[in-house]
């Protein structure tokens, strides 16, 4: 396989090359990341995989896309993207997959100038059977702006071109070496590692996994629950749009997976403190749509020169973790800088500031973009016309927020009054005919909410109620039992739709293989891709119906299951998503 060398000289060498490295790059090392996934994902990648080394000192990135030939890396992915009305001529339609295309409207790849030593980009274009390597010394190049040099002349890359490719290889790889110290230290930042519901802050993660959060919320992925609402509270009627968004992201099938663990877009409401929500006697009233929280979807006024739509979810106390609070503006899908109050009137902000978060997709604000493209000139026409109408908005909701807010307090007024002004007779009465003076329960009462089992067999469904049953009548040690062969029977269910049922069986007796074999299995299994949260849940779940089942010395408190709650949810959850998509 012959190797010819050379240079490539971009097109567009030098305009706002200055800029970027005397202005800085992106705010955060996931903005820059973001470019390359943006890239990635107009490429038709089905797979992104982003690979950061033991010292933390290099990061490699990974895609499957169609890739590119050495002209299209000169032509398009090394030159430097110019800002106001050039920055927004950006191709626009649909990829041959049919996703709408991200386009450039950001500094581009480039993005990370500041932030290594060395980038050098490697790809092999479908059908061409040839591959080609660029690379360029970032750190000389920033030698050479400190001396005050024309930076044309040096914005040059060492290439590498090679024949003998399969025709049907096709790929991307981009290397950044040598990452500046400040990055590195971020990444090997100490944290938490679960992103459970004991979260209050992202800044409780680790580097790397805070990393990971932050793609996720503004790279074009999934959402961790497939919608930002949890299922239960969604109305199809009312809540169109969030269907529709998250169908297109399903739908584009496109992953993106850091260090192996799956990146998510971990939108989950409502989303209140776990510590104050446990403690609360009203958390009933919280969780309930229209007494503790609401969402409300919304769309552009007709012939605006800007066109968006999106939702806000306002609840009765703050939202947790505190980086989702606000709003996530999102431009062609993909977030512009986090969610933020975007300097919204002070006496809607007074109100519920902290209690709401939403997502509002945006055509028509790319030249109001600032230079590090994550935020938008204050100054621009067309942004501060869609901020007031966004604040227009969310003046009617702090009204519709002090008005649940005095609702719940009316209930709680009347709930004890009822209770004590209730003839004897007729509690008596009552109590015959329901066979228990408990109130009616609601779906915050249940452990597992039938919902999440919609069109599921009745193999599977009739254990829900057993379940619920179990924990009402606080048989502990049977409820455990019963969710511990409800994630079995789930299990044994997804490989039996995939086809890989003998997977799970005992090649020698032709018998089903052990629950703790079943779980390994499935946690293990790369045509899934289970994250830690995942896995650790199902573990923890199965071991607990272990004890309920074989330990006669233990009896199962209620606080011991209540603190898997949001753990049998979401394993379950996961699963039935797996059974029903039918692809990973």
């Amino acid at each position: 396989m012959a190797v010819k060398t050379g240079k490539c000289v971009p097109r567009e060498p030098a305009v706002d090359l200055v800029g970027i490295i005397s202005e800085g790059t992106y705010t955060s090392f996931a903005h820059a990341l973001k470019e390359f996934v943006s890239n990635a994902f107009d490429a038709d990648a089905e797979r992104v995989d982003i690979s950061v080394d033991d010292d933390c000192s290099s990061i490699l990135v990974r895609d499957d896309g169609v890739g590119m030939t050495l002209g299209d890396f000169r032509d398009h992915y090394a030159s430097i993207a110019r800002t106001g009305k050039g920055a927004a001529r950006t191709p626009r339609g649909r990829t041959n997959k049919g996703r709408r295309k991200i386009g450039r409207f950001g500094i581009g790849s480039l993005a990370v100038v500041g932030a290594a030593g060395r980038l050098s980009v490697r790809s092999v274009r479908r059908y061409s059977g040839e591959g080609f390597e660029a690379s360029i010394d970032l750190a000389a190049l920033r030698a050479q702006f400190d001396k005050g040099e024309d930076l044309s002349a040096h914005w040059q890359f060492d290439t590498k071109e090679w024949s003998g490719e399969r025709r049907d290889s096709h790929w991307t790889e981009i290397e950044l070496a040598d990452l500046q110290p400040d990055v590195q230290d971020t990444l090997r930042r100490p944290g938490q590692r679960d992103l459970g519901d004991s979260l209050e802050s992202v800044q409780q993660l680790s580097g790397i996994d805070q990393l990971g959060w932050q793609l996720g919320m503004i790279c074009p992925v999934a959402y961790s629950e497939t919608y930002p609402v949890l299922k239960p509270y969604l109305d199809r009627s009312r809540d169109r749009l969030l269907y529709s968004r998250s169908r297109e992201l399903l739908g584009a099938a496109f992953r993106v997976f850091l260090n192996g663990e799956p990146v998510q877009r971990r939108i989950v409401l409502p989303s209140y403190k776990p510590s104050r929500l446990a403690r609360e006697p009203e958390a009933s009233l919280r969780l309930t749509r229209g007494v503790g929280f609401e969402v409300v979807t919304f769309r552009s006024p007709a012939r605006s020169p800007v066109t968006y739509e999106g939702y806000v979810a306002v609840q009765a106390a703050e939202v947790f973790p505190a980086q989702l609070q606000g709003i996530l503006v999102r431009l062609r899908g993909v977030g512009i800088g986090s969610h933020r109050t975007l300097g919204l009137a002070s006496s809607v902000m007074s109100t519920m500031a902290p209690a709401f978060s939403g997502e509002v997709w945006v055509d028509g604000l790319d030249e109001a973009l600032q230079f590090d493209r994550e935020s938008f000139r204050e100054d621009n026409p067309n942004f501060a016309r869609f901020r007031d109408q966004l604040a227009s908005l969310l003046q009617k909701e702090s009204q519709n927020f002090r008005d649940r807010s005095a609702k719940r307090a009316r209930l709680r007024k009347e709930e004890p009054r009822k209770a004590t002004t209730k003839p004897a007779k007729e509690a008596r009465v009552e109590t015959k005919k329901k066979g228990t003076g408990k109130k009616p329960h609601t779906p915050a009462d249940e452990l597992v909410p039938l919902e999440v089992f919609d069109g599921q067999p009745a193999y599977i469904t009739r254990l829900i109620p057993q379940i619920n049953g179990c924990w009402e009548r606080a048989y502990y040690e049977a409820c455990a039992v019963m969710i511990r062969r409800l994630l079995q029977t789930l299990i044994i269910e997804l490989y039996a739709r995939r086809g890989w049922l003998d997977e799970l069986k005992d090649k020698q007796s032709g018998d089903f293989i052990g629950m703790k074999r079943m779980v390994n299995k499935v946690c293990g299994d790369d045509r899934f891709g289970m994250d830690g949260t995942f896995t650790r849940g199902l573990k923890e779940l199965k071991e607990l119906g272990d004890v309920a089942a074989h330990d006669f010395r233990v009896s199962l408190k209620k606080s011991e299951i209540e603190r898997l709650r949001s753990k049998i949810r979401l394993t379950a959850e996961r699963l039935t998503f797996y059974m029903r998509t039918g692809t990973t």
